[in-house]
């Protein structure tokens, strides 16, 4: 990780609801609230990663990591995985401080909240893809797919206390879930990325793989989410 963190403002942005071009559409007050709660949050959280990799098992019964007693079910997943011989379990969180942070921005008040809540929207994201580049430079001569969450396509959301406990994330990097499967501390991803030693096709996420296109806030306005603005492969 950086020494010295920013924060993908641009990111931040688009959670936040403003549309491009930015220079035009986000103003001074926007702008300098951003700048000193951005400042604020990073110097309380405690952003943490770990993954773990398996050999992918795959039978009549499904897909599994090796040595785990459970399936990955779905076949978004199952196509996720098409092509490698591994999987890795990556887990991301910047700690319960930032949950801290952000309620303590909602008595603040609500552009303050929205523009804490965005920033760590936005920097999960990058704590992530963190985690992906940590896991390919210990892992030479493979490339890897996207992270694949539980909760995208028909990957279900009840698989991720498995994932959890598989890449033991809860002592590692605190990272649980409550009963209906949300994760704890809120600002976390958890999920899949395939291992080939071939290369794979770059493309870009689909809208169509997301579990929550239906109730999608960019959607809603017309917008696309960050995972439109960046390639990946898969």
């Amino acid at each position: 990780m950086s020494n010295k963190p920013v924060i993908n403002r641009e990111d931040a942005y688009r959670y936040m609801g403003i549309r491009e071009p930015f220079s035009e559409n986000v103003d001074e007050k926007t702008a300098e609230t951003a700048d000193k709660c951005e400042a604020e949050l990073l110097s309380v959280i405690k952003p943490r990663f770990t993954w773990r990799v398996f050999n992918i098992i795959r039978n009549k019964d499904g897909i599994f990591p090796e040595g785990c007693d459970f399936a990955l079910e779905g076949k978004s997943i199952e196509k996720h995985l098409d092509g490698c011989e591994k999987l890795a379990i990556v887990c991301s969180t910047l700690s319960a401080d930032c949950d801290k942070f952000i309620s303590k921005m909602s008595v603040c008040g609500a552009l303050e909240m929205l523009v804490s809540d965005a920033l760590a929207s936005a920097y999960i994201e990058q704590i992530s893809e963190d985690a992906l580049s940590d896991l390919l430079e210990k892992n030479a001569g493979y490339s890897s797919t996207w992270i694949f969450g539980a909760g995208y396509g028909d990957f279900p959301l009840e698989v991720l206390p498995k994932l959890i406990s598989a890449a033991d994330a809860a002592r590692k990097v605190g990272i649980s879930t409550t009963a209906s499967n949300t994760l704890i501390p809120s600002k976390s991803i958890v999920g899949i990325a395939g291992l080939s030693k071939k290369p794979f096709v770059a493309h870009e996420k689909s809208c169509e793989s997301c579990n929550l296109r239906e109730t999608c806030e960019f959607r809603r306005r017309g917008d696309i989410c960050e995972l439109h603005t960046k390639k990946s492969t898969d």
